[in-house]
């Protein structure tokens, strides 16, 4: 006969005293355990200083440290979570990247009289 294991109880706390983090870039730098995701929020703005405007750019980030396996977990469930997202409501259209301007041929001038032929 078998003894039965009593249940037990796990009580779960959840903390949601911090608000939700717009998020407009992301650095992402890894090392054998562990990838570091630094989400940055950028919000430009224009202060008085000494009664003269200035242009000041506010930065915020917020820091997260996964395990590298998680990692890869979490890059699946995003893809499908993007994919459910895309069928639900079309396709994501990234911005075109700009174009980089063609360099212009450098011009080499010399004095010296050249035959070509």
């Amino acid at each position: 006969m078998t003894e039965e294991k009593p249940k037990r109880s796990i009580n779960l706390n959840i903390d949601h005293s911090e608000p939700g983090f717009y998020s407009d870039s992301v650095s992402i730098i890894f090392n054998p355990s562990k990838f570091i995701l630094d989400f940055k929020q950028s919000t430009p703005r224009m202060d008085s200083i000494q009664g003269k405007e200035q242009e000041t750019i506010a930065v915020k980030h917020k820091t997260m440290l996964i395990d590298a396996r998680f990692a890869k977990s979490f890059v699946e469930t995003f893809k499908k979570a993007v994919d459910n997202y895309e069928k639900k409501f079309g396709k994501i259209e990234l911005p075109k990247k700009p174009r980089e301007k063609k360099k212009e041929e450098e011009t080499v001038t010399s004095t010296e009289e050249s035959y070509i032929g």
